[in-house]
């Protein structure tokens, strides 16, 4: 039996949900109204905890195939990405929106962007033995 390229299953899994988001988009936009479009929608939020789940795992799965050099770096550019997001934030807000600094969502957004700045590639990067 033929062992299943894992770059295939990324290659799905991406696509799913690409197509699957444009739906779910299309579907609230126009508020559709009816039970397949309430169970897709439902479908799909359980499919984003999958993609998650499958992305943390693939992610610490490719981390461990790293240099500690390469993990250095990775951390120094997540470090100064959340630094320069969360900084930007907060003086936008506080020049802006001074009377509602919400600091939860500027870390909450900060954060995630800063992880997938430097962990985005590892979930499908794939260490070629070199002979």
């Amino acid at each position: 039996m033929k062992k299943f390229p894992s770059n295939l299953i990324s290659t799905m899994f991406y696509t799913i949900f690409v197509v699957s988001t444009m739906i779910s988009l299309f579907i609230v936009y126009k508020n559709i109204d009816n039970s397949f479009a309430f169970k897709f929608v439902i479908g799909y939020v359980v499919f984003l905890m999958l993609f998650l789940f499958y992305f943390i795992v693939a992610t610490v799965i490719n981390m461990r195939n790293l240099k500690w050099f390469d993990i250095r770096k990775r951390m120094y550019r997540f470090i100064s990405a959340f630094v320069l997001l969360s900084g930007t934030s907060i003086i936008y807000y506080y020049f802006f929106r001074s009377a509602e600094i919400d600091y939860y969502r500027i870390f909450s957004i900060a954060l995630g962007l800063s992880l997938g700045i430097a962990f985005l590639d590892l979930a499908s990067f794939r260490k070629k033995n070199v002979d």
